[in-house]
């Protein structure tokens, strides 16, 4: 995994792959750089073994690198004067519809000899999948190979959203509105966006906030809201219970409610709240851990302090 999140790519880490015998996998390909060609045939299975990853789960192949029973064996070098990053760059582009967004392509030459150069390309699980090669095929992975897709993984590729495609949150944390406020009471008013960040609208999804570990703790709303509330017995969570069409880009207020904490409990509560947020699209589920504190405490340190002087 450390491998699959690298973000520069250096003749030490091919050392470190060779050396460590390191698998090829659903995620990993070796290639010898005897694959890189330009030979039609050669071209159509380098974009094939491309738009494969780009239709699964995403990953790294490497070219210059020879295995062996799927494991990385050996340098196997590329002239990089033949074959360069932007040939290499044009095969992909040239063969694979749709472009593949995210798509790079990092060489790496041993002591700086361009006759000594290693290709890795890193694909991403790929938002405008599924992805057609030029062979008019729709490939995937499988173990260690790209395979040609079954009619029906092609159609839930076209149809799947975005994983997480409701994302993004931002929280602020405001002083209660008056209606709500309680003399011995400290009351903060939480405003929860999220993000469309995929490219389909939106329109089944559900969001929950929750406090835990919470005692004398009231969460108040305006009704003209609709949502689902629900009391354990030290936590509050509270839920959105229409779904509101959100446009991919769109940033959408989801919950805007107020907990009141009696001043007498404040402390105890900074100590033992703990938050969650929880969102749930299609099937797919993302918890965001939250320390709401430090705005809590800020927003109590200011609006409280002002509202003394306005009292003396």
């Amino acid at each position: 995994m450390e491998l699959l999140n690298l973000e520069e790519f250096t003749s030490d880490t091919i050392d470190q792959i060779i050396n460590s015998r390191l698998e090829e996998s659903i995620n990993i390909e070796f290639k010898s750089g005897a694959a890189l060609s330009n030979e039609k045939s050669v071209k159509k299975e380098i974009s094939k073994d491309v738009s494969s990853f780009a239709n699964s789960d995403g990953g790294l192949i490497f070219y210059g690198i020879e295995e062996q029973n799927h494991v990385a064996s050996s340098f196997s070098f590329i002239d990089g004067n033949t074959y360069t990053k932007e040939w290499l760059e044009n095969v992909i582009l040239s063969n694979i519809q749709p472009k593949i967004e995210g798509l790079k392509i990092f060489p790496i030459r041993v002591d700086n000899d361009i006759e000594k150069t290693f290709y890795v390309i890193k694909i991403p699980n790929s938002n405008s999948s599924p992805h057609i090669n030029g062979d008019k095929k729709y490939y995937r992975r499988f173990n260690f190979q790209s395979v040609p897709m079954e009619e029906y993984e092609i159609r839930n590729l076209y149809f799947k959203p975005n994983k997480s495609t409701i994302d993004g949150h931002r929280i602020s944390v405001n002083q209660g509105q008056a209606e709500f406020c309680k003399i011995d009471h400290y009351s903060f008013r939480i405003i929860i966006e999220v993000t469309n960040s995929g490219r389909y609208v939106a329109e089944k999804y559900k969001v929950a906030f929750t406090v835990n570990g919470i005692k004398e703790v009231q969460l108040v709303y305006d009704k003209s809201y609709s949502y689902n509330t629900l009391q354990g017995n030290n936590s509050i969570t509270v839920s959105n219970s229409e779904m509101i069409p959100i446009f991919p880009k769109e940033v959408y207020t989801i919950l805007r409610f107020e907990i009141s904490i009696p001043v007498a409990s404040y402390e105890e509560f900074i100590d033992e709240a703990e938050y969650k947020l929880v969102v749930y699209n299609l099937g797919e589920m993302d918890e965001y851990p939250i320390d709401l504190n430090p705005l809590i405490e800020e927003r109590r340190n200011i609006d409280y302090d002002e509202l003394d002087m306005l009292s003396m």
